[in-house]
């Protein structure tokens, strides 16, 4: 019997989002007469409910991430490197893969893979004085420790380009594995909307990232120049309550739709309009391509990275500067006036959508793995 390729792959924050839901996508794609996977985190990851009978999950029980470095280095050291052709470990976002090398030191045998999923415009942002040290220390591990890797992914082409730049060395470009023809029947089931209202929708997790305060500004012009038309918002997170007060301060709280937590956001993505995203920066999007995938139209800030080039730099769909609620607005009423621009616009994207192909993508992984 051949031996099979250990991979152990470091995801410290396991929650539902386009990270999981992009690793969820790979392994299900991969075969796994070739591969043994174990999968580490430190919270108690959502994605055991559906991969928990194809591969092993554990978590590392530690009150800071960098705590379960030596944990991390224990697991590692327990794996009977005689039972598998080779051992990689494959991390995610910069803080784990910070993690993953010293958790690897002097361990010549494993292969380490830093993947990248937001751009480096993340590290400019913080709240607080303490945030802002804590992530010029990340800087400056990763200019140390990312050339030790023996491959580094970022998961679309600007993320890609500025981080080879930033740490001097090669960044090869993945594409998230976003295009996923399934979603089209999850999409077809029913839901409680009303169908005497245009929605229009956003769906991202509520931080300050994710700007939802751009979007509820945008949201303000258009709701009194547009009749019956309802904004919802998908997700979940920190800034909940001050999105509804906002919300409530502009006097739409009313025409607002709120859905916290839902796996299937793909049947209200069918019912609306319109999706946007005004994020601050991004990696890659998946909500795009899967809004894309079903027909959606889309409207998204052009920040750092991946937007425009789901969106073929605007041929695809339409961008905006970051915060400019008022062209947001603008577009957004443009196209209730005529959407034929816009429609044709996502005819195009969609014919692009197969670079974010579940099998191209497993493709390139298992080639990766293969030859590291």
């Amino acid at each position: 019997m051949k031996k099979k390729i250990k991979l152990i792959i470091f995801h410290p924050y396991s929650y539902l989002g386009g990270a999981d839901n992009s690793l969820s996508r790979l392994i299900n794609n991969l075969n796994l007469k070739k591969f043994s996977i174990l999968f580490l985190s430190l919270n108690n990851s959502y994605l055991k409910k559906t991969l928990g009978k194809k591969i092993s999950f554990k978590t590392i029980n530690v009150s800071r991430s960098l705590l379960s470095i030596p944990k991390l280095r224990n697991e590692i050291l327990n794996i009977n490197e005689r039972k598998y052709k080779k051992i990689i470990i494959i991390s995610n976002q910069n803080f784990a893969n910070i993690i993953s090398y010293f958790a690897t030191l002097n361990l010549k045998n494993i292969k380490k893979i830093f993947i990248d999923r937001n751009h480096l415009d993340e590290l400019q942002f913080h709240s607080n004085f303490k945030e802002k040290i804590k992530k010029k220390i990340i800087k400056i591990l990763m200019r140390f420790t990312y050339p030790k890797a023996d491959k580094i992914i970022g998961i679309c082409k600007k993320l890609s380009d500025d981080l080879g730049h930033f740490i001097g060395k090669k960044v090869d470009t993945i594409y998230s594995p976003s295009f996923d023809k399934s979603i089209i029947d999850k999409s077809l089931k029913r839901n409680s909307l009303s169908g005497k209202y245009k929605y229009i929708l956003n769906v991202s997790r509520f931080s300050k990232r994710k700007d939802h305060i751009t979007t509820l500004k945008a949201f303000k012009i258009v709701s009194d120049k547009i009749r019956n038309i309802k904004l919802i918002l998908i997700g979940y997170g920190s800034e909940h309550k001050k999105i509804i007060n906002y919300a409530k301060e502009l006097k739409i709280y009313k025409k607002l739709i709120v859905v916290n937590k839902t796996y299937n956001p793909y049947t209200y993505m069918k019912k609306s309009k319109l999706l946007i995203l005004t994020s601050v920066y991004e990696g890659f999007p998946n909500v795009l391509v899967e809004s894309l995938t079903i027909g959606t139209p889309v409207i998204s800030t052009n920040c750092n990275a991946g937007a425009s080039e789901i969106l073929l730099n605007g041929k695809g769909g339409e961008l905006i500067k970051i915060g400019d609620y008022k062209k947001l607005s603008d577009k957004i009423i443009a196209f209730f006036k005529s959407p034929k621009k816009l429609k044709f616009k996502t005819k195009l994207a969609r014919k692009n959508l197969y670079r974010f192909g579940l099998k191209r993508h497993a493709k390139i992984y298992t080639n990766i793995f293969q030859k590291i």
